[in-house]
């Protein structure tokens, strides 16, 4: 599936996940609003490598596996060791480990909002969504300030086309956490699946995580793609061509970038781009995605045919995104 954005992922610490496009969704009453985004991010290079834990400490170096991570061992670390080992381990997806520092750290103190929450992120990521919202909820009941908690339940309300819900969780988050990237970036990402309408409110949030990580691709191929939908194409072709000199070999944004190209009539650098990339039938659909979002509809047929004609395998793409354009004519009348 399409590939365009980068998410910054993670509990009360900082890291970087993997994520895709899967689906368009058409929300009733709006015409052209943008494809539902699950989104996005594959492991940036050079990421930071400390871990914000929720005390506010930061941990730079790995916490080794000596027999304080044994599980008879687990028990005679103190509280606030056993949520900043259960953040480390959770941030180096060692789920098991992070789980039993958590559940210890629970066990000793019910209370426990940071345990509660890196326990809901645990069942998050192992898509145990009813149990992970629980636990999330009863966070926040502890310590109404828990931003992680707010981020992960702004998330599952996107994951479910809940925009309202999300836009209110990760709006409150942000509040408890103004400086923090991944917050930024959900809230952000959750202001663009909204739509056209909400493009704007975007902007400026991922600005503000290009200026807190100016040294990660990410930040500036996100900003990239927001300003890509804004229509603001020359803008677009330049903070993606930033982001790929700090990741010259990042494949999604030489996909993007080709984008912005094809959308400005230079189709020669663009298939040159996607040459190593995607290939030209899904350079084409990906073009017909984005025509799509801003209601170009004759143009975005068009290029869904032409990612046809090119590729007969990529047709259930295409045809897919043809009837989903059919879907959008129909409900405006058009």
């Amino acid at each position: 599936m399409l590939q365009f954005r980068y998410s910054l992922q993670g509990s009360a610490l900082l890291t970087c996940l993997k994520g895709e496009i899967v689906s368009f969704r058409m929300f009733s009453g709006i015409i052209c609003r943008l494809a539902w985004l699950t989104l996005f991010l594959a492991i940036a290079a050079g990421c930071s490598k400390s871990v914000r834990t929720g005390t506010g400490q930061t941990l730079e170096t790995p916490i080794p596996e000596d027999s304080s991570t044994k599980e008879s061992k687990i028990t005679s670390l103190s509280q606030d060791e056993l949520l900043e080992r259960g953040n480390f381990y959770l941030k180096n997806d060692n789920l098991r480990l992070a789980g039993l520092h958590f559940s210890v750290a629970l066990d000793r103190d019910p209370d426990s909002a940071m345990a509660l929450a890196g326990l809901g992120v645990i069942r998050y990521r192992e898509n145990q969504i009813p149990e992970a919202t629980r636990l999330f909820q009863t966070a926040i009941a502890r310590k109404p300030e828990n931003a992680t908690a707010m981020l992960y339940l702004g998330k599952i309300a996107r994951d479910e086309a809940d925009l309202t819900n999300s836009l209110k969780w990760l709006e409150k988050a942000v509040k408890f956490a103004p400086d923090n990237p991944e917050i930024l970036t959900e809230l952000a990402i959750t202001n663009d699946t909204i739509g056209q309408e909400r493009l704007l409110s975007a902007e400026p949030l991922y600005r503000k995580v290009v200026n807190l990580l100016p040294h990660l691709a990410a930040p500036y191929n996100n900003l990239g793609f927001n300003l890509l939908l804004q229509g603001r194409y020359p803008e677009a072709i330049e903070t993606f061509s930033k982001a790929l000199t700090l990741q010259p070999e990042n494949s999604r944004t030489k996909n993007n970038l080709a984008t912005a190209f094809l959308l400005i009539d230079q189709p020669d650098k663009a298939l040159a781009l996607f040459e190593n990339t995607v290939g030209k039938a899904a350079a084409y659909n990906n073009l017909g995605y984005i025509l799509m979002t801003q209601g170009n509809w004759d143009q975005a047929e068009a290029a869904f045919r032409k990612a046809l004609n090119l590729n007969p395998t990529f047709y259930v793409k295409a045809q897919q995104n043809l009837e989903r354009l059919k879907a959008l004519r129909t409900g405006s009348g058009k």
